[in-house]
């Protein structure tokens, strides 16, 4: 772990504003203020809830942050708290977090290594702020811990991939799996562009002169757009046992997936966030494959000239953590081109009442394979 410890020279003062979209819709919008002693940031978003979350971090001489503060605030007509606060304590390699819990609010005392930053998924204000540093080391890449929960902490790295342009990933911990999100420093070590593309969050983020952050608080209220890709499971009986896949939803909003979101003849992960879960109390065939009774992961190759359902034996493993040595078999899957795009990813057994195959369809493209019990 390599710790802050190097002093970042900042203006006195600076300022930057950014727009966060996933495809046609308006995820968040943020502005924030930096000076040598502070950085402090607000940003109203629209996922799971709308809420207006406003953060501040106070910095030591050296750049290391000493105090953080979020403060998060319900502005929709969701359910929850109207307010919450919490805040951290950093000091030599111990950190106090106080945050809340019902009522009332709890007290973590906890190690971590100097130099530890919170992490926030909308806060990229933040993230400039780690790049900063990340470029202030003059290392092409470096390793980071961030602060994940009231005692776990996540290890990641930043990494230079080529002229001002960095990637950012967790890769350790609790939030492993988290990116990356590459992005781009200009020579005054501002964050201009960032892109999720390839992650579980494939966000696009501009920089813009300024946000109209009263107006979107009041615009956003009514407006949630609830989890980005929601869980759902698909069950059903074939041949007497049950059978369930366990899968995300994402959304298609407005975007072209398979030959531009989701690359040809890459590994697509059949779904969103954690990796698409199959479970059979049975011996199955699929699509002409034996499949042991057990639980599998469910990985899509899509290809112009022909699709494949992979069956992996790794399973709980969130969906950007693929290995090809633990796959069970690759199948051929029947593909068709669809008239009428469908909006968001399903997965289902058809027909429902005596299964034969199982199909998955979004955007123009459904695809499917066979199932019977062996």
């Amino acid at each position: 772990m390599l710790a802050l410890l190097l002093t970042i020279s900042f203006a006195v003062q600076d300022s930057g504003a950014f727009v966060v979209k996933l495809g046609n819709d308006t995820v968040a919008l943020e502005q924030y203020t930096r000076t040598a002693t502070q950085l402090r940031g607000d940003y109203v978003v629209r996922t799971p809830r709308s809420m207006h979350r406003i953060y501040t971090a106070d910095l030591n001489p050296d750049g290391t942050i000493r105090r953080w503060e979020l403060v998060t605030h319900n502005i929709g007509v969701g359910p929850g708290p109207m307010e919450t606060k919490s805040w951290v304590q950093f000091s030599g390699d111990t950190a106090v977090m106080v945050s809340p819990q019902g009522d009332s609010t709890v007290t973590s005392k906890f190690v971590v290594p100097r130099g530890t930053f919170p992490f926030l998924i909308y806060g990229y204000g933040l993230m400039e702020y780690m790049g900063r540093w990340a470029r202030g080391t003059g290392k092409d890449s470096v390793r980071f811990t961030a602060l994940a929960s009231a005692n776990q902490t996540s290890g990641g790295y930043i990494r230079k991939r080529g002229g001002d342009t960095l990637v950012f990933m967790l890769d350790q911990g609790q939030l492993a799996g988290v990116g990356p999100f590459t992005f781009r420093l200009d020579h005054q070590g501002h964050l201009t562009w960032l892109t999720g593309k390839g992650s579980t969050l494939q966000v696009d983020v501009q920089r813009v002169a300024s946000v109209p952050m009263a107006q979107a608080t009041q615009s956003f209220a009514s407006r949630p757009l609830g989890q980005l890709s929601p869980r759902d499971t698909v069950r059903a009986t074939i041949g007497g046992s049950e059978v369930w896949i366990d899968y995300s939803r994402p959304a298609r909003r407005g975007r072209d997936i398979f030959g531009v979101l989701e690359p040809w003849n890459k590994v697509w992960r059949t779904g969103a966030n954690a990796a698409t879960q199959l479970n059979t109390p049975a011996d199955l065939v699929i699509g002409g494959a034996t499949v042991p009774a057990g639980k599998y992961t469910l990985w899509t190759l899509p290809s112009p000239t022909g699709w494949k359902l992979i069956i992996n034996k790794q399973n709980g493993q969130w969906g950007t953590e693929y290995h090809s040595e633990q796959d069970l078999v690759r199948v051929d899957a029947k593909t068709e081109t669809l008239a009428t795009p469908v909006e968001q990813f399903v997965i289902a057994f058809e027909p429902a009442a005596a299964p034969s195959a199982i199909t998955f369809a979004w955007d123009k493209a459904r695809y499917s394979v066979s199932v019977a019990k062996k």
